[in-house]
């Protein structure tokens, strides 16, 4: 967990999470006061039903985390709410156990005895906020950056989270309150809380999960049961009676502040789900007999039942895409002289083409750009996902300083081209699978005009692949899908000259955009003229035209107006050249493409995805890379020995 969350945490999250413990607790109390007589069932405690009903008010953080992971809401506007929900009523929940079980034991043995173990429990954790969290972030700082923890520190921690159980149980609290404590103060991320999560989370969640959730299935005795008994329909009550205001609790807080339903109900169905913690407290309250079997085998029953609701309900109610869906025209075409633009940079090497891409697109006082920087950072060692401004986050979440490199590389290039540029910075912490939705939702935020991506490869200094990452591929696809405007990836292979170029000595940067008609390549020649304008670049403009195809769709008729216009304006710029080139198979465009690579440092395309012209036709099948288009799959093959970035083009899929 990440503690600092509880100093940003809203009022909206602080007044779920409080009504989300209090309400059910308060309401299960009443209900189990006007029940009285029904609960009495032989092996029942006085204590049981009091604990029957914190355990139903109770609020999961690790359970409600993991959820929104298995939902693909982790980093979603509705995650982050839930998530900081989610703790504070964790954090109260706890908070009252304690004391209740403080109170138990002074009613049951003495009160010195309570009075003793209050104390002990004080002194816990202040051992674990002022002793053991400054030693481990001292191991921290004692981590090279990019090295592993030492295999010795790791053991030193996993034994103090053992004996911290064995130490909560002595003062009389259940044997995970010692590892909670304890967990809340270990620095979240890389190196320690990364590391900590490698070595263990396979063991645990791959191998005792399993066999812990076999056991607790073995040892629910639905016999146990007696449906026609006054007791069973007195636990239904209690349970719908909580369940109820515990949904209510947080739907109408939402509500009141304006949500839209839906997802109003969706945050407070996640707000009552359970989970493995829910039932690990109740196999540590059935093995110390405060609840009898058939309250357990009740309780087991309604948590299954409750996380398979949960689920279903929530997909149903909410889908983050639905908000990227694009009414407006938010692309190159139709944007004006300010550019905005959001860059991605997943690591330091992204940084140069990025920087050399925008020096490229003529930033001028008269056709500024706004650069919005995202340094996306996969989510390792922590809960929760973080989203940090760096225009409003004036200090640091935690002592690591994320995205520093990044922005001071981009702060640079404001200075050198100060009234052109500006930048603003943002990093995004979370899993991979789940990156597009910090993308989509900061391009929408920002009215982004563009996306620009990096690609999945790598390329070494001899042309060679050196990285291939899939799962920026899978990414990089996810975007394009979903993406609120248009999108570019950017296809680097180096900053090696062009070896075979008649222009190699002449200091121009040299680009080519490959026409063969459609959005994508409007789009991608409207990149091009926005980059030509400023004279420093030399740009051809490369039209492909098929013999075989005599048709003249409305698609065609608007490639030829925006290709005349093109013409007649940019007649007098020495800078720019139009080539027409007629083809009469596709075998002739695979060619023509190959025999450009080496004239160029720069070459724009279109993504051109579900259109069928003559000019492609068979080529999609050989298609390594479908997210490229045909064009830009042959410019960023393998096989093809060249030194020319690539930059794809896909315009904003609008909803009409």
């Amino acid at each position: 967990m990440d503690t600092s969350m509880t100093r940003k945490i809203g009022k909206r999250a602080l007044v779920i999470g409080f009504l989300n413990h209090l309400a059910p607790l308060i309401t299960g109390m009443i209900t189990v006061f006007a029940l009285s007589s029904d609960f009495y069932q032989e092996g029942v405690t006085p204590l049981s039903i009091p604990v029957e009903v914190i355990s139903i008010a109770k609020t999961s953080f690790p359970v409600i985390s993991y959820l929104l992971k298995d939902l693909g809401l982790l980093n979603s506007e509705l995650g982050r709410l839930a998530l900081s929900s989610a703790l504070i009523s964790d954090l109260v929940g706890l908070t009252i156990h304690a004391f209740i079980f403080l109170i138990v034991i002074g009613a049951k043995n003495t009160i010195q005895r309570a009075i003793t173990d209050a104390i002990l429990l004080i002194a816990f954790i202040i051992v674990v906020i002022f002793v053991f969290r400054p030693l481990m972030m001292w191991i921290v700082k004692r981590t090279p950056e990019g090295r592993p923890v030492k295999d010795l520190y790791i053991l030193i921690i996993v034994l103090a989270v053992l004996l911290s159980g064995v130490f909560s149980a002595w003062f009389e609290q259940t044997v995970l309150f010692g590892p909670l404590i304890f967990g809340l103060a270990v620095p979240e991320g890389p190196p320690l809380g990364s590391t900590l999560v490698d070595k263990l989370d396979p063991f645990t969640s791959g191998f005792l999960l399993p066999i812990f959730v076999t056991v607790m299935s073995l040892r629910t005795n639905l016999s146990a049961i007696n449906p026609s008994a006054s007791y069973t329909f007195a636990n239904i009550i209690l349970l719908c009676v909580g369940s109820i205001t515990k949904i209510l609790a947080c739907l109408l807080p939402m509500l009141y502040c304006k949500m839209p339903l839906n997802d109003a109900a969706a945050i407070s169905l996640i707000m009552s789900t359970r989970g493995v913690v829910d039932l690990a407290s109740y196999s540590f309250l059935r093995d110390d007999k405060i609840i009898n079997q058939a309250s357990f085998a009740f309780m087991v029953i309604a948590t299954a039942v409750t996380s398979i609701f949960v689920q279903i309900m929530v997909k149903w109610l909410y889908d983050p895409s639905r908000k990227y869906a694009g009414y407006q025209r938010r692309n190159l075409m139709n944007s004006n002289n300010k550019l905005p633009i959001l860059v991605c940079i997943h690591n330091p090497d992204n940084t140069a083409a990025i920087l050399r891409l925008l020096e490229k697109s003529n930033p001028t006082r008269d056709f500024p750009i706004v650069s919005n920087v995202l340094h996306l950072i996969e989510l390792r060692g922590r809960a929760s996902s973080v989203f940090i401004s760096h225009q409003v986050q004036t200090k640091a979440i935690t002592d690591v300083a994320y995205s520093e490199n990044v922005i001071l590389a981009f702060q640079g290039f404001e200075r050198n081209h100060y009234g052109a540029v500006t930048i603003q910075a943002f990093t995004a912490i979370s899993p991979r699978n789940l990156m597009h939705e910090d993308i989509c939702t900061l391009a929408l935020d920002v009215l982004a005009s563009i996306i620009i991506l990096p690609f999945h490869r790598k390329w070494a200094v001899d042309g060679s692949v050196e990285v291939e990452d899939h799962g920026l591929r899978t990414l990089n696809s996810s975007v394009l899908e979903r993406a609120p405007c248009s999108v570019a990836i950017l296809v680097d292979r180096g900053q090696l000259k062009r070896s075979t170029s008649v222009r190699a000595s002449e200091n121009v940067y040299c680009i080519a955009i490959l026409f063969l008609g459609g959005n994508d390549d409007q789009e991608a020649l409207a990149f091009a003229k926005r980059m030509a304008i400023s004279g420093t670049i030399s740009l051809t403009v490369i039209r492909l035209i098929s013999k075989q195809d005599v048709s003249c769709d409305v698609d065609e008729v608007i490639d030829l107006d925006i290709v005349g216009d093109w013409k007649q304006s940019r007649s007098s710029w020495e800078n720019v050249k139009y080539i027409e080139h007629y083809v009469h198979e596709t075998t002739e465009t695979a060619l023509l493409v190959r025999s450009l690579v080496d004239d160029y440092d720069l070459i724009i395309t279109g993504l051109r995805n579900n259109t069928h012209s003559p000019l492609t036709a068979g080529l999609e099948e050989w298609t390594e890379i479908p997210e490229l288009g045909v064009i830009g799959d042959m410019l960023a093959s393998k096989d093809l020995k060249t030194r020319a970035s690539v930059l794809v083009i896909q315009q904003q899929q609008t909803t009409l």
